[in-house]
């Protein structure tokens, strides 16, 4: 009759703690996938919601000035003046909780909080253009976009709450003012088109675009900052 003990004192062979490290690997090798994809899209909802509350909060301000616009910092110049995000803040629920893109790296999130900033961008050839400056005189609002997401490539302050779209001759300079990638999982690809961004329109409703959607728009020699014209 077989000694228990034998077999009561038996360890792990090489062979079978390989066996099990192999299966964990391969486990985290599905799991965390599926959950970097959940995160992800977690965060690109909570971005979608804080523009669309943006959104509502402009259309809301227009509504009681004569349809204008709140200004950037570009337009007034003024340094000591607060980002337009605060020029809204009475038509939005938390405005410090709106304002910042919870996919931003969080050291960027932190400083955003801290320079009293902004995420999100102002489209500057809709608020410091005379000819669009109030809502009504923008001929497609459905196809004008009025925010952006900041690129991380430029750091956050009180008064980097525009872009600046006529120097979007060429995709990089677009690079340069937001992040098309903002949501992807892992990191930045070489050409920055892994990925998508959420965008809002001046109706009030947001997109989630690709970036390589967005950069087809230059390819075609049109630049998305410039407001559309009714054919």
């Amino acid at each position: 009759m077989p000694d228990p003990r034998r077999f009561a004192n038996r360890g792990f062979t090489l062979i079978e703690v390989l066996v099990v490290v192999a299966i964990v690997l391969a486990l985290l090798g599905l799991i965390v996938p599926v959950m970097s994809r959940a995160t992800m899209s977690a965060n690109a909802a909570k971005c979608a919601s804080n523009l669309r509350q943006i959104g509502t909060g402009l259309l809301l301000y227009t509504h009681d000035h004569a349809g204008a616009f709140p200004q950037t910092t570009h337009t007034h110049g003024t340094m000591g003046e607060e980002s337009w995000i605060y020029g809204i803040a009475d038509y939005l629920d938390k405005v410090d909780q709106v304002r910042v893109c919870p996919a931003d790296p969080s050291k960027r999130r932190k400083r955003i909080i801290d320079q009293k900033g902004s995420s999100y961008g102002l489209n500057d050839l809709v608020f410091d253009n005379p000819n669009y400056y109030r809502i009504q005189l923008i001929p497609l609002r459905s196809k004008t976009i009025l925010a952006f997401i900041l690129s991380e490539d430029r750091a956050p302050s009180r008064t980097r709450d525009h872009i600046h779209g006529d120097d979007w001759g060429v995709w990089e300079n677009a690079l340069y003012d937001v992040e098309v990638d903002r949501h992807r999982t892992g990191r930045r690809a070489a050409d920055r088109l892994k990925g998508s961004a959420n965008y809002l329109f001046a109706d009030g409703h947001v997109e989630n675009m690709l970036a390589e959607d967005f950069k087809a728009y230059f390819d075609k020699g049109i630049n998305p900052a410039e407001p559309p014209q009714i054919p």
